[in-house]
């Protein structure tokens, strides 16, 4: 048996991340039993873990070797690797040794196939990372949704994604990152666009507002189905509170920062050597600069808006609680929370059948501090774009700001939809 030792660099913080991934060489077949050693490494950020952990499991299930980790239990990375369940997540026998402390709150490493893990492990981070300012929680809980989503539906991964989250006390900041070994933003978006020719002209086209790759057969939707604006809100959260967002994929990154004037600061990075199979994503949220997270996501809708070019107002029925009567549908939308498939059912086999004989549905959205607009997509895009009957039958109940800036941001979307053709989908496979 061939045996492959990596050897990762003895440090690997945030500021390493660019000349990293500039000179970074990932193995495709390095032998049938890898060493991944992080025994001399001092210090790992979040990014770094994420990426060799998703890298040694798609060695592992992808390609069939027998990945083995080495780590220093006395070294900050080793203390790091163990506590995030590195070992519990590949299977390997965990180290014995004192862990001490670290001076962050960690989540563990966590992989994502479906999306039914993704309300989870969000729930989870939010307690883990006992974020008490619900601003900040809103924020996170908004930004990771969005991620763990485009992995679920655009990245074909076969290890799926793998998610963690770091919360630095003594700074205030707040690190997600995610990540995966799928075909990477270009091939996602290249079907619908086959005028993109590179992985930096993929990653520039994905962080602008409207812009969606093709979901896989069986998946949630298609481009009608959702706006496209999950990396652009993203992007504007991030860089608007103080904070950063790294997008890499194939051999393209880009960096964006937030500056203190509220501008964002930009760099694209190309790879030297073979880039990152699939994506990743890193965002950094400053704690003490999320003051207003609906001010936020209404700043972003407005973006998304303006480049549109749609200035259409789609009357919207919001009401703080549910009306009485015996005739009302009551959809309680807190029972199926960011479940896009869940939603997508209820919505063709509940709520369109009752609106088409002009029937009243309430729309209950009471316990959810906010919802993600791709899964406001799910539940009511369809709803707003091809049923007339959807304005006068259809009411919203108990939605926080937050929830009503997506909803916002679907209803305009639809509403610039219905005015050409729509091509339907073709549900016959």
């Amino acid at each position: 048996m061939a045996q492959f030792t990596i050897r990762v660099p003895s440090e690997l913080g945030d500021k390493g991340l660019v000349p990293f991934f500039r000179g970074w060489r990932w193995h495709a077949n390095p032998g049938d039993e890898v060493v991944i050693d992080i025994s001399a490494c001092e210090f790992m950020a979040p990014w770094s873990l994420t990426l060799f952990t998703a890298y040694a499991l798609w060695l592992g299930d992808a390609r069939g070797a027998d990945v083995r980790i080495r780590v220093d239990p006395g070294k900050p990375a080793g203390r790091n690797a163990i506590q995030a369940g590195l070992f519990e997540l590949l299977n390997t026998p965990r180290p014995a040794g004192t862990l001490g402390t670290n001076e962050f709150t960690i989540t563990p490493l966590t992989q994502i196939r479906t999306s039914q893990d993704i309300p989870r492990f969000v729930t989870g981070v939010a307690k883990l990372l006992d974020l008490t300012n619900e601003e900040v929680q809103g924020a996170v809980s908004y930004a990771l949704t969005e991620l763990l989503r485009n992995v679920v539906q655009h990245s074909k991964s076969p290890v799926g994604g793998l998610a963690m989250a770091q919360f630095f006390p003594r700074t205030g900041l707040v690190e997600i990152v995610v990540a995966d070994r799928g075909i990477g933003v270009l091939g996602a978006l290249r079907p619908r666009y086959p005028e993109l020719n590179s992985d930096l002209a993929a990653l520039k086209f994905a962080l602008l507002p409207h812009v969606s790759g093709t979901f896989g057969m069986g998946e949630y939707g298609s481009m009608q189905n959702n706006a496209g604006l999950g990396l652009f809100f993203i992007r504007e959260i991030a860089t608007r509170a103080g904070g950063g967002f790294f997008l890499g994929s194939g051999k393209a990154l880009v960096d964006l920062r937030g500056k203190a004037d509220g501008t964002a600061g930009k760099m694209y990075v190309e790879s030297e050597t073979s880039g990152w199979h699939g994506t990743f994503a890193m965002l950094q949220l400053r704690k003490d600069a999320i003051e207003d997270f609906a001010g936020l996501l209404a700043v972003c809708r407005g973006l998304a808006a303006e480049a549109r070019r749609d200035d259409a107002q789609v009357a919207l029925d919001f009401v703080e609680e549910i009306p009485e009567s015996e005739d009302i549908e009551v959809i309680r939308v807190h029972d199926f929370n960011e479940d896009v498939d869940e939603a997508a059912r209820i919505r063709d086999d509940v709520i369109t059948p009752r609106l088409m004989s002009k029937r009243l549905v309430v729309l209950d959205f009471e316990g959810i501090r906010f919802a993600t607009q791709s899964f406001v997509h799910a539940l009511m895009y369809r709803l707003i774009r091809d049923i007339p009957e959807a304005r006068a039958y259809l009411t919203l109940a108990r939605a926080t700001n937050a929830s009503k800036e997506a909803v916002r941001a679907v209803a305009a979307y639809a509403r610039t939809a219905g005015k050409t053709p729509v091509v339907r989908e073709d549900r016959s496979e």
